[in-house]
C-alpha cells in the first residue's frame, strides 16, 4: 500500500495496516512536531499531531499542507503532548480522539486537564511529570525534561518523551530551548533523536539541535517543526535550513546518520 499526498488521500489506512517486524519499530511523520509510533505488537502512540486548522483561532495561521490523517479515523492507542499549544495539542483534535474507546491521553498536567474536558474521563488520562514513565502496550512512554520559555503562552510543564519499543530508544523533543537538563535525562539513551530545529518562539535552532542529537550519542538524527507553514515560520525568522543542521551534526560526529522525514515514507529501524 502506498500514500500519494498529491491525491489528498489518507495515510491511515497504510499506517493501520503496516506489519512492524519483531525487533523493529516504524516511525510516521505527520508535518510539524508529528509522529507516530508502531511497535511489532501493533500498538501506536500519536506525538504531538496537529491535523486540523485550529491555529487560525489562536495565531491566525492557516496551514500550508493539509493534514496526512483526520483525527477521526486514527485510531491510536495513546495520544501525547508534549505541551498546550495548539500546534502540538490539537484543541480540535480532543472531541474526536475522545470518541475511540481504547485511546488514552497522556502529557504534563497542563495537557491531561484539556483533554479530561474534552472527553477523556476516568482512567482514560495518565500524568507524566520528568522521569515518570508508563507503558502502552509493548511502548514505554518516559517524559523528560523540556524547556520552552514563550512570552505569549507560557509551558513550565512543557515536556520531551523517551519512548522505548523493544530494544530502541527515541526521543521526541516537543518545543524546547537546548538545556543541560535535557542531555542529563537523555545523553546515552537516544537511538532515533525527533529533534526541534525551528529556533524561534522558544526553540532550538538548527546548530543547537545538532549539537544536541551529537551529546545525545544517537544513531540517526531526524530534525522536525517544519512543513507546516514554511513560508511564513521562515519570513518570521525560523531556522529552516534543514543542510545547516546536517552540516553541524556532521561536522561534530563525521560517523552520524541523519534521516530528512519525508510524508508518507516510514522511518524504518530494524
Amino acid at each position: 500500500m502506498t500514500f500519494d499526498a498529491a491525491n489528498g488521500n489518507s495515510l491511515w489506512p497504510l499506517i493501520r495496516d503496516t506489519k512492524v517486524p519483531e525487533g523493529g519499530v516504524h516511525i510516521w511523520w505527520l508535518l510539524q512536531a508529528g509522529f507516530v509510533i508502531k511497535s511489532p505488537g501493533g500498538f501506536m502512540v500519536s506525538i504531538d499531531p496537529y491535523l486540523t486548522d485550529s491555529v487560525i483561532t489562536s495565531y491566525s495561521q492557516a496551514r500550508e499542507n493539509p493534514a496526512p490523517v483526520l483525527p477521526e479515523e486514527c485510531e491510536f492507542d495513546a495520544v501525547m503532548a508534549t505541551h498546550p499549544h495548539d500546534d502540538h495539542q490539537d484543541p480540535e483534535c480532543i472531541i474526536p480522539f475522545s470518541k475511540h474507546k481504547k485511546m488514552r491521553y497522556l502529557g504534563p498536567f497542563s495537557v491531561v486537564k484539556q483533554a479530561r474536558c474534552g472527553g477523556f474521563y476516568g482512567d482514560r488520562t495518565t500524568i507524566l511529570n520528568r522521569k515518570e514513565s508508563t507503558m502502552v502496550g509493548d511502548i514505554q512512554v518516559e517524559a523528560v525534561y523540556a524547556r520552552h520559555n514563550f512570552e505569549l503562552e507560557d509551558t513550565p510543564d512543557a515536556c520531551g518523551y523517551l519512548i522505548t519499543v523493544g530494544k530502541w530508544r527515541i526521543y521526541h523533543s516537543g518545543d524546547t530551548e537546548y538545556d543541560a537538563r535535557i542531555v542529563d535525562d537523555t545523553e546515552g539513551r537516544v537511538d532515533v533523536s525527533l529533534i526541534c530545529i525551528n529556533g524561534v518562539t522558544g526553540n532550538m535552532d538548527t546548530k543547537e539541535a545538532g549539537f544536541l542529537a551529537w551529546r545525545q550519542q544517537c544513531k540517526l538524527a531526524v530534525p522536525m517543526h517544519f512543513g507546516l507553514w514554511d513560508g511564513a515560520a521562515a519570513a518570521g525568522g525560523a531556522t529552516l535550513d534543514l543542510q545547516e543542521f546536517i552540516d553541524t551534526y556532521m561536522a561534530l560526529e563525521p560517523n552520524g546518520k541523519y534521516e530528512i522525514p519525508v510524508l508518507g515514507v516510514p522511518i524504518e529501524m530494524k
